[in-house]
């Protein structure tokens, strides 16, 4: 049995039977539709239910980071059973749950918990949560697990298409919301986000799927062939288009789509689209040397 318990929040876009086979750890965001409307994501509402209600009553929730209590919470049954925590958190320019985290792991024993900053969101933080559990499996300590996770993040491609066309109709804010999650638009690390038209058609893709799948096909020698990771907000068919090309065209052993609430935080633009896979390692002596344990 391993001694390391892997969390994540629940904006990290892992498929549930990944999640259920490796007993991942999710601690939920809140959805926010109004004052009286606070939900917890994947425990009081499932992503698909959240996206019903956003079409249906033409508003975008509030996407608030659970607290340092939350943390805590959740963190002490895992403590107390002997094991020990790595949180893989959603980056930490766009939340406070980073923040928060690092904060909560102060309430137990020094390096009981542990916290990493995906510098992602979406499909990127799964990937690298996916990441996390193989490395662990193999026996590695939480020191090496985290040194190795931020190799992979050094080595992550990650892209999110935001739609700008469609959805004007929606709109919402929540006021005062505390821990409140912005915009992917604000991210400044290596993830690209970008603006544009998300056609929703299985036939045929605009030119910002397109470039995505381009992208991948000049580099296949350098992407890491295991695996692809798309998630969508609304955009189920685009996605479905992408993953269908993608096995088509390329080597990738498996192309994964996992819905996503992520889009909703663009406030104005919630359909989206992200999609995140590794580009290969140069592998150091040392690097290979660890690797073969």
């Amino acid at each position: 049995m391993s001694l390391l318990q892997i969390f994540t929040d629940s904006l990290a876009d892992l498929p549930k039977v990944f999640i259920e086979q490796h007993q991942i750890q999710l601690v939920p965001v809140y959805v926010v539709f109004s004052n009286n409307n606070v939900f917890k994501d994947k425990v009081d509402l499932s992503t698909d239910l959240i996206c019903k209600l956003v079409l249906e009553q033409g508003r975008v929730p509030g996407i608030a980071a659970p607290s340092v209590n939350d943390f805590i919470s959740a963190f002490t049954p895992v403590i107390s059973a002997g094991k020990d925590v790595l949180f893989i958190s959603i980056a930490s320019e766009l939340s406070p749950a980073y923040k928060n985290a690092v904060s909560a792991a102060g309430a137990f024993p020094s390096g009981r918990v542990c916290v990493i900053d995906s510098e992602s969101l979406s499909s990127g933080t799964a990937l690298l949560v996916m990441q996390a559990v193989l490395i662990a499996s193999k026996g590695f300590q939480v020191t090496t697990v985290i040194e190795r996770l931020q190799q992979y993040r050094q080595n992550m491609k990650f892209t999110m298409l935001l739609d700008d066309t469609g959805t004007s109709s929606i709109r919402g804010n929540v006021y005062g919301l505390e821990n409140r999650i912005i915009s992917p638009l604000a991210l400044r690390s290596e993830g690209e986000v970008k603006t544009g038209r998300i056609r929703a058609d299985d036939k045929y893709a605009t030119s910002l799927v397109d470039a995505i799948l381009h992208e991948i096909l000049v580099n296949q020698h350098e992407v890491d062939s295991n695996l692809v990771i798309i998630s969508q907000t609304l955009a189920e068919r685009p996605a479905e288009y992408l993953k269908a090309k993608l096995i088509e065209m390329t080597r990738i052993k498996t192309v994964l789509i996992a819905p996503s609430i992520c889009g909703l935080l663009s406030r104005t633009k919630p359909r989206s689209l992200a999609v995140s896979y590794l580009m290969k390692p140069i592998k150091t002596k040392s690097y290979k040397q660890e690797e073969a344990k």
